[in-house]
């Protein structure tokens, strides 16, 4: 997993460092004033929709030749998208190249694929939270490479350098990473069954795939808006740079904390949706809080709070799809269920950048809010109703968020779990009943052969 760990970061840390700056670069390649935005913008925008739709398909592919090659697949897709942005001489040249990433790339939803392939039961969770902390760290350090190398005026090391590591990642995963069942037989030797695209979505849920979907709309469609939002708080409109990129650096930062912590969460309760409601809660609380308070060093807590339950979003979602799947299914779902992510991803930003023009920054960031409440809502009753299927259908103590085991199992409610009978005096090793002398024999039953014995010294006939 160290491997992938390494992948996804690679692969985040390169995009997340040609985003800020995309309209610098879009200007040195030949972009006029009055169209750089323009250009900037499809630039940002183009993986995000031949993704979605490539997504289930490689998911797919990936069932049936296994997901090591996907993500094998998606390294050097990526190789090739930065190599061509290097060599790009114009902007549609550089568009034409982030299509190509979107296309052939994908690093982080095939190693999320394959991590919801490899993962046992009782560590999924976990491995799809340390999946998508690969993601958080890479956003947090690409900004920072990006704003160290775009003061030199050529970006062209930095995408040389990305598709070289992509490279040697590739090649390094052909050799160590291993498929984590035969994806193209089934153990009895047949040809597992595959459900169609149609058929993958409706075993998900559509409920649950559209609240993911309203879920990265909301959190994404903050992005554009964002800027503008934080420009009406500060006196001086210089200050809106450090105050932005200080605030996005808080959110990724939250977001690399809570990766670990809610996938453990996912694996005590092994109920990822009732996970996806609480997290969706409070991220929509924390960006209504957002939107509501006037005063900047409130929305430094604030944002991490949102991060760290973001975090949640995602790795809850794939880990349901997954837990709906069998054995040799696992990648297509999680591809079918990233593709919805990816939609959120891909419309939320483009939407609300347009609808900037008709709305002021504090109610777009109240209807982003919106969506995300949304999707809590939208989620309660299926949530409700697989905890009451899962306590219903185990022995086992249900973990909670936030209490621990002990308090559940001593409290004597109705998540208690069974109470060990109490021992009698007389049935306690080495304890004497009153009446009874150090040569008392106790009575023997007439049906000594299965009669337990009354105490332990009676065994030694």
């Amino acid at each position: 997993m160290g491997l992938l760990w390494i992948s996804q970061f690679v692969n985040t840390a390169g995009l997340m460092a040609l985003v800020p700056i995309m309209p610098l670069y879009m200007a040195s390649l030949g972009a006029s004033d009055a169209t750089v935005g323009v250009w900037a913008g499809a630039a940002i925008a183009a993986p995000a929709l031949p993704l979605a739709i490539t997504t289930p398909l490689w998911g797919r592919l990936g069932d049936r030749i296994g997901p090591k090659w996907m993500v094998v697949r998606a390294l050097l897709g990526l190789c090739l998208a930065m190599a061509l942005m290097a060599a790009a001489g114009s902007p549609l040249g550089l568009l034409a190249a982030r299509i190509v990433q979107g296309t052939f790339g994908g690093v982080v939803e095939a190693a999320a694929a394959y991590v919801g392939s490899a993962a046992s039961e009782g560590s999924r969770g976990r491995a799809l939270g340390r999946s998508y902390s690969a993601t958080a760290a890479g956003a947090l350090a690409g900004p920072v490479a990006g704003g160290m190398l775009v003061a030199t005026g050529d970006l062209r090391p930095l995408l040389i350098g990305i598709a070289l590591a992509a490279l040697l990642l590739g090649a390094v995963c052909v050799v160590r990473l291993r498929n984590p069942h035969d994806a193209r037989r089934s153990p009895a030797g047949a040809e597992p069954v595959r459900a169609g695209l149609v058929s993958v979505g409706a075993r998900i849920g559509w409920i649950p795939l559209a609240g993911g979907f309203l879920a990265f709309f909301g959190v994404y469609g903050l992005i554009p808006i964002y800027a503008g939002f934080v420009t009406e708080l500060v006196a001086e409109p210089q200050q809106a740079g450090p105050w932005v990129g200080g605030l996005h650096a808080v959110m990724w930062g939250g977001t690399l904390v809570g990766s670990l912590w809610w996938g453990r969460v996912n694996d005590r309760t092994g109920l990822p949706l009732r996970t996806l409601v609480i997290a969706s809660g409070i991220t929509a609380v924390t960006v209504l809080a957002q939107a509501a308070v006037g005063w900047l060093p409130a929305l430094v807590p604030l944002r991490f709070i949102q991060g760290f339950c973001f975090a949640a979003l995602a790795q809850s979602l794939l880990l349901y799809a997954s837990q709906r799947a069998g054995q040799h299914e696992r990648a297509g779902y999680v591809g079918v269920a990233n593709s919805f992510l990816l939609g959120g991803q891909f419309l939320g930003p483009l939407l609300a950048g347009g609808a900037m023009v008709l709305l002021t920054p504090s109610v777009g960031v109240l209807i982003t809010g919106i969506c995300v409440a949304a999707t809590a809502l939208l989620l309660s009753a299926p949530a409700i109703a697989a905890a009451r299927a899962a306590g219903s259908g185990s022995a086992r103590v249900p973990a909670i968020p936030f209490v621990p085991q002990h308090w559940r199992t001593r409290s004597g409610g109705r998540l208690a779990g069974p109470r060990r009978p109490r021992l009698r005096n007389w049935s306690r090793p080495g304890r004497r009943v009153r009446g009874q002398g150090p040569g008392h024999v106790p009575a023997v039953s007439p049906h000594a052969a299965t009669a337990r014995p009354r105490d332990p010294r009676s065994r030694a006939g």
